[in-house]
C-alpha cells in the first residue's frame, strides 16, 4: 500500500526509531516503504538515488529502503560503523519537505551494517552520493532532519522552483 509521507513539522519525524528485534514483524512496513518509494519515483526523476525511512510513513521502527543506481536495498537496524575523516557539502532534499534543498556536510565514505529483509546481516562500504544517501536515511531513523545539519540554519535553504510538495 502506498502511504502518505509525513511532512515537515510532524513530531514523529523528530523521534528516534526503535530497534527491530524480529525482522518478520516489519515485513508490512518494508512493503509499504518500497511501494511508496516506487510511487514517488514514478512522479519525479531521482538522479543520485532515493530513499525513505519508516518514520516518514508513520512507523517508529529502524527500517529504511534505499535505491541507488537501480539497486534497491532494505536496511533494518542500520548503523554507521566506520566513516572517513573527510567530508564534503552535498545538496540534499527530503521527501518530507521536497520543495526546498540545502547544503549539508556529509562523510565522503561510510561502512554501514544492517540486516536485510530476510534478517541476514549485510555490510555496505560506500562513498560519494550513496554514502551520503545512507547517512541521510540513518539520520531519519535517529530523529534528525538534514535541516538540523545546515551550517547557517534554515537561512541556508533555497526553494526549488516549480517543485511541488509530495502528497
Amino acid at each position: 500500500m502506498v502511504r502518505s509521507i509525513l511532512k515537515r513539522g510532524d513530531p514523529l519525524l523528530l523521534r528516534k526509531s526503535e530497534v527491530v528485534v524480529d525482522t518478520n514483524s516489519v515485513a508490512d512496513i518494508v512493503r509499504e516503504l518500497s511501494e511508496t518509494l516506487t510511487a514517488v519515483q514514478q512522479l519525479y526523476d531521482f538522479t543520485r538515488g532515493s530513499g525513505i525511512s519508516a518514520n516518514q510513513i508513520g512507523y517508529l521502527s529502524r527500517v529504511s529502503v534505499v535505491e541507488f543506481e537501480g539497486v534497491r536495498t532494505v536496511l533494518i537496524n542500520p548503523e554507521i560503523v566506520e566513516h572517513s575523516l573527510e567530508s564534503e557539502a552535498i545538496r540534499e532534499g527530503c521527501l518530507s519537505f521536497f520543495d526546498v534543498r540545502g547544503n549539508v556536510n556529509r562523510y565522503r565514505s561510510v561502512v554501514v551494517r544492517a540486516l536485510n529483509e530476510c534478517g541476514e546481516p549485510i555490510e555496505l562500504t560506500t562513498s560519494g552520493s550513496f554514502a551520503m544517501l545512507l547517512q541521510h536515511e540513518i539520520d531519519h531513523l535517529d530523529g534528525i532532519l538534514y535541516l538540523q545539519r545546515l551550517q547557517q540554519g534554515e537561512s541556508d535553504l533555497y526553494p526549488v522552483p516549480g517543485m511541488p510538495v509530495i502528497p
